[in-house]
C-alpha cells in the first residue's frame, strides 16, 4: 500500500486499535441487519413509489452486511479496516438516499432517516466525516426537492429545505464534536500509558544498573586495587592501576546515568533541563557551551522530554569525542505546538548527511541514526548541515495544550 495513503488511513482510524475497529464494525453490521426487517415493515406500512425497488434495496443491504461481516473477520491491518469502513459508509449513504427517494411523494419525514448515516459517519471518522455527510445530505435534499417538483408537481419548500438542513447540521455538529472529544481522550490516554511505561522502564533500568553493573565494577575496582598491591612487577602494578581507574571512571559515568534516569522531568521545563545539561557538559569537557532559549519554558510530555534530552546528550557526547571543536551552541525555540532544537559546533564536521545514517550504522556508528530515530518517534524532522562544522536541526510537533 502507498505510504502516503497508509498514513492518511491511519489518521482516519483516530488512534483505535484493530480490535476496537473490528468491534465497532460488528456493531454497524448488526445495526444494518436489524434495518432489514425494519425496511420491510416500512415498505408494507407506507406507500413507496416502487415496492419492488424497496425489496431490491433491502436485499442489497442484507448482502452487503453479510459481505462486510466476512471481510471484517478476514482483515488483519488497520489500514484495510479503515477502507472497509469508508466503503461501508459510502454504500450506506447511497442506500439511504435510494430509500428516501421511494417516499418523496408524501413522507417528508423520510429525510430524517439520513441522521443515522450522519451519526455512523461521526462515530467512524469524527467531526470531518459527520460534516461531510451533512454536505452530502444538503446536496441530496436539494436534488430530492427538485425531483418532487418535476415528478409530482409539488412546490419547492424553502422552509422545509432550511429546516431539514439546519436540523441535521446540528445533529452532525453535536455528534461530531462528542466523537472528536472521545477520540482526543483516547489519544491522551494512550500517550499517558506510553509515558507511564517509559517512566517505569527507566526506573527498572536504573535499578538493574545499580544492582548488577555498578556492583560488578565496584568489585573489579577492589580486586584490581588488591592485585596492584600484591603485584611482583611494575608492569602488573601498572595494568592493575589502569583497570582500577577504568572501573572507577565507568562507575562514575553509570552513577550519572542512574541519576539521569531517575530525574523527574515532568516538573521541570525543557529549557531549564537543557540549560543545565549544557552547563554541566561544558564544565566537564572544558569546551565552551552556549545555550539560548526563546518562548515560554514548559514541561513537555515525558516521551518528548526523554527523547529530546537523549538527542542533546548524544550530540554533546559526539562533539566531545569526534568534533575537535572549540565551542558548541545549543538553541531552543518553544513555539505554539512545536519545539525546534539546533545544536551547532565549529569542529571538523561529519562526512554524512541525516539521510545517510544507514551508511554510518554499517560502520558501527549508531549515534546519528539513534538521534534521527528518536526524533522520528515523535513525528519530528531531523536534518544535518555540515557546511561549517556540524549543525543538527530538530523540529518536533507537540500536542495542543488543553
Amino acid at each position: 500500500m502507498n505510504p502516503t495513503l497508509s498514513r492518511w488511513l491511519t489518521v482516519l482510524s483516530g488512534g483505535r486499535s484493530l480490535k476496537d475497529m473490528k468491534n465497532l464494525e460488528w456493531i454497524f453490521i448488526v445495526i444494518h441487519w436489524l434495518g432489514v426487517p425494519a425496511l420491510v415493515g416500512i415498505g408494507i406500512t407506507y406507500d413507496p413509489v416502487s415496492p419492488r425497488a424497496v425489496i431490491i434495496l433491502t436485499i442489497l443491504l442484507a448482502i452487503w452486511s453479510a459481505l462486510a461481516a466476512f471481510l471484517n473477520r478476514r482483515i488483519v491491518t488497520v489500514e484495510w479496516q479503515v477502507l472497509l469502513g469508508i466503503v461501508s459508509q459510502v454504500l450506506v449513504a447511497v442506500f439511504a438516499w435510494a430509500m428516501i427517494f421511494q417516499f418523496l411523494q408524501g413522507q417528508t419525514a423520510a429525510y430524517g432517516g439520513f441522521a443515522f448515516v450522519i451519526i455512523e459517519g461521526a462515530v467512524r471518522f469524527g467531526l470531518v466525516a459527520s460534516l461531510f455527510m451533512e454536505v452530502i445530505f444538503v446536496a441530496g435534499l436539494a436534488a430530492a426537492m427538485q425531483y418532487r417538483v418535476s415528478e409530482y408537481g409539488m412546490e419547492f419548500s424553502a422552509t422545509g429545505f432550511t429546516f431539514w438542513a439546519i436540523f441535521l447540521f446540528f445533529i452532525a455538529l453535536s455528534v461530531g464534536l462528542v466523537t472528536e472529544e472521545t477520540r482526543s481522550e483516547r489519544r491522551r490516554s494512550a500517550r499517558l500509558v506510553r509515558e507511564r511505561t517509559l517512566l517505569e522502564e527507566r526506573g527498572r533500568i536504573a535499578r538493574d544498573l545499580h544492582d548488577t553493573v555498578l556492583k560488578t565494577l565496584h568489585g573489579l575496582a577492589l580486586e584490581a586495587h588488591v592485585l596492584g598491591r600484591q603485584a611482583a612487577t611494575p608492569a602488573v602494578r601498572e595494568k592493575a592501576q589502569y583497570i582500577q581507574t577504568v572501573c572507577q571512571q565507568s562507575t562514575q559515568e553509570i552513577r550519572a546515568m542512574i541519576q539521569e534516569l531517575r530525574t523527574e522531568t515532568q516538573e521541570t521545563g525543557i529549557a531549564a533541563e537543557m540549560s543545565r545539561m549544557v552547563a554541566e557538559w561544558s564544565v566537564a569537557t572544558g569546551i565552551p557551551g552556549e545555550f539560548s532559549a526563546s518562548g515560554k519554558d514548559v514541561s513537555l510530555p515525558l516521551l518528548a522530554t526523554h527523547n529530546l534530552r537523549s538527542v542533546l546528550s548524544e550530540a554533546l557526547e559526539n562533539i566531545r569525542k569526534h568534533a575537535q571543536a572549540s565551542r558548541a551552541t545549543v538553541t531552543l525555540e518553544l513555539l505554539p505546538g512545536e519545539v525546534r532544537l539546533e545544536i551547532e559546533d565549529d569542529g571538523r564536521g561529519i562526512p554524512y548527511a541525516a539521510g545517510e545514517v544507514h551508511t554510518l550504522a554499517s560502520q558501527g556508528k549508531f549515534g546519528v541514526r539513534g538521534m534521527k530515530e528518536r526524533v522520528e518517534q515523535l513525528n519530528g524532522q531531523f536534518s544535518v548541515d555540515t557546511s561549517r562544522g556540524t549543525r543538527l536541526l530538530i523540529s518536533v510537533p507537540l500536542p495542543k495544550a488543553r
